[in-house]
């Protein structure tokens, strides 16, 4: 196991232009992912938002209410339409080492393999590697059921 490097897969049903949007458009993301952003994702920008819980899962809403306005900033690194979208964040709330998440799509059939993959772990203090790494592989799990409930229903 690469303890640097978080990767999730899913197949997604809905159209590659639907998925795009759903990652790449601030709005669209922030409903399935539990955020409010201030503004677009723009290559080579920073976006400051916060935590608000997502429309997409109650009980995954829940779980988020008590983070509710905890703030984030994405700085966003690259967009390729249709293919990848890549952002630095603080990988944990407790550090301000920057990890790397890059969204990338692939046509399969009539639908969309979406891998996210967070890489940058060794950057964090010590003491804090391996929780944070663990924390967030579960958080891009669920995040993976978020995005195809929204594509399903919005």
């Amino acid at each position: 196991m690469d303890n640097n490097r978080i990767e999730k897969v899913t197949l997604l049903n809905a159209p590659l232009e639907r998925v795009w949007a759903a990652i790449s458009d601030s709005a669209q993301f922030g409903t399935w992912f539990g955020a409010e952003f201030d503004g677009p994702f723009v290559e080579g920008r920073s976006t400051t938002g916060r935590i608000v819980p997502t429309s997409v899962d109650a009980e995954v809403a829940a779980a988020q209410e008590p983070h509710r306005g905890a703030p984030l900033a994405l700085q966003v690194v690259a967009v390729e339409p249709m293919t990848r979208f890549v952002f630095q964040w603080k990988g944990s709330l407790e550090s301000d080492v920057a990890t790397t998440v890059t969204f990338r799509l692939d046509p399969v059939g009539a639908g969309v393999r979406l891998s996210i993959t967070e890489s940058g772990f060794e950057g964090l203090p010590e003491q804090l590697r391996a929780a944070t790494r663990d924390g967030n592989a579960a958080g891009w799990e669920a995040q993976l059921g978020l995005v195809a409930s929204y594509l399903e229903h919005a």
